[in-house]
């Protein structure tokens, strides 16, 4: 090539290279249309008011504030989103711009509203271009207490500023798409009763408004059936033992119901066993279901009606497949050491049969409590193929964790058609920690509320001691020690926690032993708002006893350090809110109220005022009354003389005749062969509590004012579905299962003829309507 001729060619590649190198691959300046404007929910017109401004890059944000009818912005309901509203006439009260730092990055930034003291409601604009969203803030010093039961709706106006009950407060209830206007008492309370219940209620004292949207809550139920279960496992051809009870409301208390139960065994639309049995006078019924030889492997459902009343529960079967049966079980029953592999024996019908265990783990062991999700940290831990002896016989050892957590192992072993489960609990200590945290998703700056629960793994009773939680994030930890109280439980919060996943484990020492908990949650940037009345870690509430009769005073003694005015103590059930006002001496607040005898939950609550927000606390209160839930100890008196037997009691509750099922197991039950979780049936909320000040900062997002926002997508692309991590129930055959009708709060039973531990259980229905759950331990020689 001629050297002109390559001097031209190089002069177009410069002349052009500029020109594409100038051109970005992404046009960073469309991030300043990414941004995302929420307020606090509740202001004090004392302190100072920001909001909160997501940003992705440093482009300059101009904000307006207008001052604005809160009717004009607001919408009905709890999950409504407000309006955004026309500023071209309005006139600001404040102008100003902010510019976030950080450059082309996801950046939180907390920006000062310019308002002094100022109270009332107002708007905050923020635009970037042709961009523009708004959110609102209220400043005010009133706060809206609010509790619904089925009867009515309680609301109760406090001054956030002296902690003083607000009489005649103006109170507008939207009822129908109207407004209906009605004022506090002299207790700063007001009771709305009616069939049509307000969907909106907004509260106003001087400059202040205060609004919510009340919380729906469900009817009483006419009607109540329980069904409980010998297991929770049974194999194809076997028998599925059935111990049910059936409650119609009548009044004011739920009480025997009488008639035919009809019970059924299904799988899926299929009946596989159809029974129909007498209720006894204490609204009991039992009876058997024969599960057919041929049923198929996985959970069918029994059904139970009596009249109106429907209940069921689930029980696995483990099916059988052309005469192969399976069996499994730990080789070290209910005493396995947590720092050795568990070795499980494995049997089947056929000698050589090849054989697949699957076992999942979950790093928890739970005491009295059934996990209505799956815990965290459950996964698939451990899978083998193996063959059968000649014997039929074959062992696994499932490997031990390192993470120092107890566990709760769930255990399958298939071959073609046929299964057989069973869960293996290897608990670290005598006790058991559980921790459990309010939330799974916290907001960024909000406090992370959690309870702690320690119980004997043999009795179950509560245990006492001091317990350290943990929180960590990466390098980040921070801990702190809680004492648990004579119920075995303490409550705490941590205040300042790290955007991400955090981790907290909770430890209790046991003299030589440790048992640990943990879970994780996860603390983001935005989290879903949530009016609820949650317990506050600076609230404590004593009673002045654990069980009440109907008519007996409740004495209440609350403390909560820095409170101040006066303190709003509650009893809400089915009957509606019987509320009783007291003066804060000291931080502290007492009151009598009474017990009443009402179907469902009674729930006791209490809120103060302290730091420009409602504090409160709940705790339920039980009543030892018709159709209601009750707990007692059993007690089991071994027989001195032959045949072997033994007399079992029942104490803390009073003795009235009814139908008892007494059930002997080794090792512990689940699922639906769980006694202790049937009296709960009993126990449905019926009243819920919120208030529009909460203690913890909760926030709301923007609405759309102007301009093109952009669309965002979110997906998750699976290639296969996700992996089932159901822990397989406890296979816990009934080696003794007798059903009596007794006169007081004593019977004899027969014992097993095997020595060993057993777990005994108990099921007392009542004909005055009460269902009774006891448990108690017991070694045979």
């Amino acid at each position: 090539m001629p050297l002109r001729a390559l001097a031209a060619v190089l002069v177009a590649l410069l002349c052009v290279a500029p020109a594409q190198a100038a051109r970005p691959i992404v046009d960073l300046h469309k991030l300043d249309a990414y941004f995302a404007l929420f307020a606090a929910d509740s202001n004090v017109p004392w302190k100072p008011t920001s909001v909160r401004l997501d940003t992705y890059s440093s482009a300059p944000v101009q904000f307006s504030v207008y001052r604005v009818d809160p009717r004009d912005v607001l919408t009905a309901g709890s999950n409504a989103r407000p309006r955004a509203i026309d500023t071209r006439r309005l006139r600001p009260v404040a102008r100003f711009t902010f510019r976030p730092p950080g450059g082309y990055q996801f950046q939180p930034n907390y920006v000062n509203v310019p308002l002094g003291t100022a109270q009332g409601f107002f708007v905050v604009e923020a635009r970037r271009g042709n961009v523009g969203e708004q959110v609102w803030i209220n400043r005010t010093r009133l706060g809206l207490i609010a509790q619904q039961t089925p009867d009515e709706l309680f609301l109760h106006g406090v001054d956030l500023g002296t902690g003083a009950s607000l009489r005649d407060m103006r109170v507008m209830l939207l009822v129908n798409d109207r407004f209906v206007t009605r004022y506090t008492g002299v207790d700063g309370s007001l009771r709305y009763r009616g069939r049509d219940r307000p969907v909106f209620v907004l509260a106003q004292w001087g400059d202040s408004v205060a609004f919510l949207s009340p919380l729906p809550v469900a009817p009483v139920p006419s009607a109540v059936v329980g069904v409980r279960t010998a297991s929770a496992v049974v194999h194809g051809g076997g028998i599925v033992r059935v111990i049910g009870f059936a409650r119609v409301r009548r009044g004011d208390a739920l009480e025997p119901a009488s008639g035919d139960a009809e019970v059924s065994l299904r799988d899926g639309a299929r009946i596989l066993d159809h029974v129909r049995v007498q209720v006894d006078g204490a609204g009991a019924f039992s009876t058997d279901l024969r599960v057919p030889s041929d049923a198929r492997s996985g959970d069918d459902a029994i059904l139970a009606q009596v009249g109106d009343g429907v209940g069921g529960a689930s029980v696995h079967v483990d099916a059988d497949a052309g005469g192969l049966t399976l069996d499994v079980a730990s080789a070290c029953g209910d005493d396995c050491n947590p720092n050795e592999d568990v070795p499980v024996i494995l049997h089947a019908s056929r000698p050589d049969t090849d054989l697949l265990v699957t076992v999942i783990r979950s790093p928890h062991v739970y005491v009295g409590y059934t996990p209505q999700t799956t815990p965290w940290g459950t996964t698939a831990w451990y899978t083998q193929r193996l063959q059968a002896g000649a014997d039929g016989r074959a062992e696994i050892r499932i490997p031990k964790p390192e993470d120092g957590l107890a566990s709760t192992y769930g255990v399958r072993v298939q071959s073609g058609g046929a299964t057989a489960d069973t869960r293996i609990v290897v608990p670290t200590a005598r006790v058991t920690v559980r921790l459990h945290v309010d939330r799974d998703q916290v907001q960024l700056g909000t406090p992370i509320g959690f309870d702690v629960y320690a119980n004997d793994v043999q009795t179950g009773r509560p245990s006492s001691g001091r317990v350290t939680v943990s929180l960590s994030h990466g390098g980040a930890r921070q801990e702190q020690t809680l004492v648990l109280g004579d119920d075995g439980h303490a409550r705490g919060a941590f205040h300042d926690a790290d955007l991400g996943t955090n981790l907290m484990l909770a430890s209790l020492d046991d003299g030589s032993q440790r048992a640990l908990d943990a879970t994780q949650l996860e603390v983001v940037a935005q989290a879903t708002a949530d009016a609820r009345l949650a317990n506050s870690e600076n609230v404590t509430v004593k009673l002045d006893r654990a069980v009440y009769r109907p008519g007996d005073p409740i004495l209440v003694d609350a403390q909560a350090p820095g409170a101040t005015g006066e303190a709003l103590l509650t009893l809400a059930g089915a009957f509606g809110v019987e509320a009783s006002i007291a003066r804060v001496d000291g931080g502290r607040a007492r009151a009598t109220l009474r017990a009443v005898d009402a179907p469902g939950a009674l729930q006791l609550g209490v809120a103060f005022v302290h730091d420009g927000a409602v504090e409160s606390s709940t705790l339920p209160v039980d009543v030892d009354a018709r159709g209601r839930a009750a707990r007692a100890v059993l007690h089991v008196t071994p027989s001195a003389q032959p045949p072997a037997g033994a007399r079992l009691s029942l104490s803390g509750v009073y003795a009235t005749p009814g139908t008892v099922v007494v059930r002997f197991t080794k090792g512990d039950p689940s699922g639906s062969a769980l006694f202790s979780t049937a009296p709960g049936l009993l126990q449905f909320g019926v009243s819920t509590a919120q208030t529009s000040a909460p203690e913890s900062t909760t926030w709301h997002p923007w609405v759309d004012s102007t301009g093109e926002h952009p669309l965002v997508l979110e997906f998750v692309r699976r290639t296969e579905p996700p992996p089932d991590l159901t822990i397989a129930q406890a296979d816990t055959t009934a080696l003794s299962w007798s059903v009596h009708h007794v006169d007081g709060d004593e019977f004899a039973v027969e014992l097993p003829s095997q020595p060993g531990r057993y777990t005994v259980s108990v099921l007392d229905i009542a004909q005055d309507g009460r269902v009774i759950v006891g448990s108690s331990v017991v070694d045979l020689p």
